[in-house]
């Protein structure tokens, strides 16, 4: 799913457009947590003084950076693979380790979520130190960008499924012709 790819179905559409805005949004975002981190450099070299509410904004644009990018990456295939060893693999076992790899991701991404919707729903009734909302609320970067990753990882789950099954079925015809030809 490289970004040479192009969409075909209009969910596909809706992914790669989703993908494009998060990685605005991440860009954007890291950016402005730059700056932030810089001021809050210069206000304490300078002069000596610092912001609680600089550096608690600057975490959570960070989070929101860290796991909602992540989406992104998932979306373009950039996630990290040991290819030298997968390389050596028939092309049956590499269907089998991606499509391993994308069930543990689902299964990551849904942990994640679910612990980040407990975590709200346990703090939600908390109020924040600094800001005029819940505690809990800092857990949304982190929930939102695993649902998006949750979304993303089954979509990439049921394309490797489908390669599978597809390889499966190839694999079928291929003996059923050579058996017809050795006949």
């Amino acid at each position: 799913m490289s970004s040479e790819w192009e969409p075909r179905t209009r969910l596909d559409r809706w992914f790669k457009t989703l993908s494009n805005v998060i990685l605005g949004l991440s860009v954007f975002l890291f950016a402005l947590v730059v700056v932030m981190n810089g001021w809050e450099a210069a206000a304490r070299f300078f002069f000596s003084a610092s912001s609680i509410y600089t550096v608690e904004i600057s975490l959570v644009l960070a989070s929101v950076v860290y796991f909602v990018g992540y989406a992104h990456l998932l979306h373009e295939d950039e996630d990290v693979r040991m290819a030298y060893f997968v390389r050596k693999l028939s092309v049956r076992n590499r269907r089998l380790i991606d499509a391993f790899n994308e069930a543990a991701t689902v299964v990551f991404f849904g942990v994640l979520a679910y612990g980040c919707w407990g975590y709200l729903t346990l703090t939600s009734g908390i109020p924040h130190v600094l800001f005029p909302f819940h505690q809990g609320y800092v857990a949304l970067p982190a929930m939102v960008g695993a649902v998006i990753c949750l979304l993303m990882s089954l979509k990439r789950l049921s394309a490797e499924a489908a390669k599978l099954l597809d390889g499966r079925g190839k694999a079928t015809q291929d003996q059923a012709s050579t058996s017809h030809t050795k006949a």
